[in-house]
């Protein structure tokens, strides 16, 4: 039995990871830890788990951090950002795994956090040993690792959509446009003016304009990645264009991705390409031009739905993403990057369909 625990369980995404492991048959919860909410109940926190936990969520202090590590097999974390190395260093020198959902270890290049994020990053190694893992697109990394970056919502159903036709060389460098859209729970739990009802009903506004979203060198490392470029010189990456927007819900995440090809093709070849592709994914479904992917399809799943077509007149390819920014943008993956570095089957625990409507 693998024990986890947990750390920042107030989070929406961390009160998804506790939903999903309830269908895990291969967990046992350890501890639960969060500075904002230590002294309640777990299920005060998150009413649907009423019934499945009753634990205490713990201070976030020295003496949780030692007992966690003392009764874990694995740690997932979702705190402040630059906070993650110093407990990530205590869980690993511990012999324990770690997963992060934050963006503290995402980059090889320490400097690249550094200068989107406006820290000093505390472990600037920490980066370079940390394996990035999206699993339909780099699992051979994580396999029997023990520190593992779990990927950001916009950049996993970006780095989906785009994948094939990467990979194929179709795509003319420095045209990537990325324009997403994401539910309210993608923007965390604490309070704020834009995320009450009477301001986010009935509304829909990009944020972030200008090319400053954090989201936007980790979905060009990824790229990196794919297409074979030097992850520690962010100079010679492919440039995009990423613009994220809120919408009204409260799950799910679409993106449209514009790209110029320099080739031409079909929606019905794109189809069979990307069918190629993700053939042998569990979690990926492929869609023809015909039935454009919803985000309701991939509500409380692990699942990523894609639609790739192409604009003939324009010679871009025009693809559609879906996931759910807790499931497989967070909670999901980081349940199925875990599965893969304690050697369990990848959808252990996490074959569960959509809820719908």
């Amino acid at each position: 039995m693998i024990r986890f625990s947990v750390c920042g369980a107030a989070s929406y995404a961390l009160g998804e990871l506790l939903r999903l492991m309830v269908n895990h048959p291969e967990t046992q919860v350890a501890y639960l830890a969060d500075s904002f909410a230590a002294g309640r109940k777990i299920q005060d926190e998150h009413p649907a788990l009423v019934g499945f936990y009753d634990q205490e969520i713990l201070p976030m202090d020295d003496a949780t951090i030692d007992m966690i590590v003392r009764d874990s097999d694995v740690v997932f974390t979702a705190v402040d950002a630059g906070t993650v190395p110093g407990i990530a260093a205590k869980v690993l020198a511990g012999g324990k795994k770690f997963v992060d959902f934050g963006a503290d270890i995402r980059f090889r290049d320490a400097k690249t956090w550094e200068k989107w994020y406006h820290l000093e990053h505390p472990d600037p190694q920490m980066t370079k040993d940390a394996v990035y893992c999206i699993p339909e697109v780099m699992r051979n990394l994580a396999k029997g690792k023990s520190l593992i970056s779990n990927p950001g919502c916009y950049p996993t159903a970006s780095t989906l959509g785009l994948m094939p036709i990467l990979k194929e060389g179709m795509v003319v460098e420095n045209t990537i446009i990325v324009d997403a859209k994401s539910g309210f729970t993608g923007a965390g739990r604490r309070p704020a003016p834009n995320k009450l009802l009477s301001e986010a009903s009935n509304s829909f506004c990009a944020y972030a304009l200008g090319g400053s979203h954090r989201h936007t060198p980790e979905i060009e490392q990824n790229i990196a990645y794919i297409t074979g470029k030097d992850l520690m010189k962010p100079e010679t990456w492919q440039f995009i264009n990423f613009q994220p927007h809120l919408t009204p819900q409260i799950r799910g995440i679409e993106v449209t991705i514009y790209a110029t090809l320099n080739q031409d093709t079909s929606d019905e070849e794109l189809f069979e390409l990307y069918n190629r592709y993700y053939k042998d994914e569990p979690f990926v479904h492929v869609f023809p031009a015909s039935k454009p992917v919803q985000t309701k399809w991939t509500a409380g799943t692990n699942l990523c739905c894609i639609t790739p077509t192409f604009d003939k007149r324009t010679k871009r390819a025009v693809i559609s993403s879906v996931i759910d920014n807790i499931g497989k943008g967070a909670a999901g993956q980081a349940i199925q990057n875990m599965n893969i570095i304690f050697g369990l089957p990848e959808t252990t625990g996490l074959m569960i369909p959509p809820m719908y409507p």
